[in-house]
């Protein structure tokens, strides 16, 4: 599917004026894999953790956290409860968005969320369910999205990587952002994936 995604948005931003056609065709095709296996509180904590840092901040972070969960063989729903905030504060993490993780454990635990149900819900739905968790907004639901849910048309327009990476693409024009946004629609996570990209290799 991914192929013909990146099929559908070569063709579709042939005339679109500046990179964007460029950039898809020097990024090759980009993927999106839905993680219906995967550790949904475990992402959304990860997710959480890298909120207004860089990608090496939250790395950096988030790798203590791991740690600790292996060296005391522990897992994530187990660490994170209120007894151990201070232990936790070892890993960089803020008082603030260990509340946030804490929270969160307990409404997966308390039945409230699931990663089943979650994977039902259009894209408003599933914005509506993780922002109702302390600490997490749009921009959390947003990288859920597209890294966990795979949905396909996520616009993550609070990231601000994707903000420069969509200036640079239409040289500040607003008129010209909409051009794209219509160009890639309804593949928007896809443009996301190639816009990090480009920024990651300095194509953009």
């Amino acid at each position: 599917m991914s192929k013909k995604i990146h099929e559908y948005l070569l063709a579709s931003t042939l005339n679109v004026p500046g990179k964007l056609h460029d950039l898809i065709t020097t990024n090759g095709a980009v993927f999106l894999k839905a993680q219906r296996s995967g550790d949904l509180a475990l992402n959304l904590a990860r997710v959480v953790a890298g909120q207004q840092l860089s990608t090496k901040a939250a790395e950096s972070i988030w790798a203590r956290v791991e740690l600790m969960m292996c060296e005391s063989a522990t897992p994530l729903a187990k660490l994170f409860i209120n007894k151990n905030a201070e232990m936790l504060r070892t890993t960089g993490l803020s008082r603030n968005k260990i509340r946030a993780i804490i929270e969160m454990v307990e409404r997966f635990q308390a039945g409230y969320l699931s990663s089943e149900d979650l994977f039902k819900q259009d894209y408003e739905s599933l914005t509506l369910a993780i922002t109702s968790l302390w600490g997490f907004g749009v921009w959390s639901s947003d990288m859920v999205a597209i890294s966990f849910f795979a949905q396909r048309d996520v616009w993550p327009d609070k990231d601000l990587a994707i903000r420069k990476g969509i200036a640079r693409l239409s040289e500040g024009n607003l008129h010209q952002q909409q051009i794209i946004l219509s160009a890639c629609s309804p593949y928007r996570s896809y443009l996301a994936r190639h816009i990090w990209r480009g920024l990651d290799k300095k194509y953009i």
